[in-house]
């Protein structure tokens, strides 16, 4: 894949808020030692460590660990 499709678009990064507010509503994304963000406030928290382990890494890992963008966007 050529590196110019390396990106994620305006409208995945908002697709990405959702899916995080609603794992977090979900008690999917939980606060950390690290990271002990209030679950009631959607405009701070999770950081991007706590959202990269419980979200990104894992769903990269079962499609084969490609970058959030190549998994959205493989073409």
């Amino acid at each position: 894949v050529p590196p110019q499709k390396w990106c994620v678009t305006f409208a995945d990064l908002l697709q990405f808020r959702r899916i995080v507010q609603q794992l977090v509503i979900e008690g999917k994304i939980t606060p950390t030692l690290h990271d002990d963000f209030d679950v009631s406030e959607d405009t701070i928290g999770p950081c991007i460590h706590t959202v990269n382990s419980q979200l990104i890494r894992p769903l990269t890992d079962r499609a084969g660990k490609p970058s959030w963008a190549l998994m959205l966007h493989p073409e």
